[in-house]
């Protein structure tokens, strides 16, 4: 996913959606959706918690979640624990 932020964005943006209403649906802090949209993956909490907030984002804007937390993945380079 090219402008991997700038996807979820555009499409927040498309369906006239507000980060605070998302954050009150999603129930994903607004501090942390800004953080997806801006590519700031340090300000995401550690571990699989920040791979939910991607997934719960994606799906909440009909974004493909598994290719969004795929790209993320790659972008964060996120490895699971073993």
């Amino acid at each position: 996913m090219a402008d991997f932020g700038i996807t979820f964005k555009n499409a927040r943006e498309a369906m006239g959606l507000s980060l605070e209403q998302i954050a009150a649906e999603t129930r994903i802090a607004t501090r942390y959706l800004e953080a997806i949209e801006k590519e700031e993956f340090q300000h995401l909490p550690q571990g699989v918690f920040s791979r939910g907030f991607v997934r719960s984002y994606a799906e909440h804007l009909r974004i493909d979640a598994a290719k969004a937390v795929a790209d993320f993945d790659r972008l964060s380079n996120y490895h699971e624990p073993t």
